[in-house]
């Protein structure tokens, strides 16, 4: 079997009533790195183009994830990646955690993390509670279309980070870009839809009763969730779900791969990079624009990524270190899916 090599993939792009860029398009995600049900990112070029992530998951394994990351996934590629252009509302919305997840759903839940690319004057997101709630305040507030005056408000600049914990009540608006690394699940609870949940033609399924045992009532911690990137570096774990380091690349960078039991994606967020890499043909070079993303298998042992610009700067996402005893959900979860 070939040795796999840094992998790109073919964006998929996703229309959303609140999407919208330059062009008028409502074209409001872009799927840089999935393995969702019904979406696997196709690999652009190289020996494995046109074949799918969870494809090649199935055929080199720990290969690809790393061998304990395999042990407790299995065949789940553990994030997804994605870019989002909020032009219009983004709707008043909650995700479950793993446990509720699960019991419902059969699925993982949804812990998100923001990276601000771009945002307009103006523009807004709306994140957690101002101050510790109850369910029927904010149940009243969402039918009597003012749960804004319960959240809040940040008017957000390129580097701020966001960590959307499962029952975290958030949304956005006015001319955002953010990058989003979650968890592979794509379920949202919506709670209010700013008023096109009144107008047949914009009007969606709703699902406010479902979600209130959901929902974090307690004052946001902004500490825990909320911070401005410091010249760029970005330091986060989630324990459970993913590693995010976000910095500057000033020169080349060499990076051990084998040390983190883990694959790694790099996401140009400015600039641009190469990723120099061996082979077994030899040496290799994958160019990296802004906007792009790959992902290097944990089978590479290590990779020098390279500055194509003065201005270059890369978030890094890999799993955390995975150690026995951890992760009974997945363990749980994984021994179910496979009856």
């Amino acid at each position: 079997m070939k040795k796999l090599y840094p992998l790109k993939f073919k964006p998929v792009f996703k229309e959303r009533i609140w999407g919208g860029n330059s062009f008028g398009d409502r074209i409001g995600e872009a799927w840089l790195v999935a393995d969702m049900e019904d979406t696997s990112s196709v690999v652009s070029d190289g020996f494995l183009a046109e074949n799918d992530l969870s494809d090649i998951l199935e055929t080199y394994m720990g290969d690809l994830v790393g061998d304990r990351v395999f042990d407790f996934f299995n065949l789940q590629f553990p994030v997804l990646i994605k870019t989002m252009d909020i032009a219009d509302r983004l709707s008043v919305q909650v995700h479950p955690d793993d446990e509720v997840a699960c019991e419902r759903f059969y699925s993982y839940g949804k812990n998100e993390f923001w990276y601000i690319t771009a945002a307009a004057p103006g523009s807004a997101v709306y994140m957690g509670f101002k101050r510790d709630t109850t369910a029927e305040e904010f149940y009243n507030a969402c039918r009597e279309g003012r749960v804004q005056d319960l959240m809040n408000v940040y008017h957000p600049a390129v580097g701020d980070c966001f960590f959307v914990e499962a029952g975290i009540v958030h949304s956005a608006a006015g001319g955002i870009r953010t990058l989003e690394i979650q968890q592979p699940s794509d379920i949202t609870f919506r709670l209010y839809d700013w008023g096109r949940e009144n107008d047949p033609l914009t009007r969606r399924e709703m699902h406010l009763e479902e979600a209130l045992d959901c929902i974090s009532y307690k004052k946001y911690d902004e500490k825990r969730y909320f911070f401005r990137s410091s010249a760029g570096e970005v330091n986060f774990t989630d324990r459970n779900h993913f590693v995010i380091n976000g910095f500057n690349l000033l020169e080349p960078s060499r990076i051990s791969i084998e040390r983190y039991g883990s694959f790694a994606v790099y996401i140009c967020t400015g600039g641009g990079a190469a990723v120099r890499y061996v082979s077994d043909e030899g040496p290799q070079v994958c160019p990296l624009a802004e906007g792009q993303a790959v992902l290097v298998p944990s089978s590479l042992d290590e990779v020098v990524l390279v500055p194509e610009r003065k201005d270059t700067h890369l978030l890094e996402v890999r799993m955390p270190r995975m150690e026995e005893n951890e992760y009974d959900f997945y363990e749980e979860k994984d021994g179910r899916d496979q009856n």
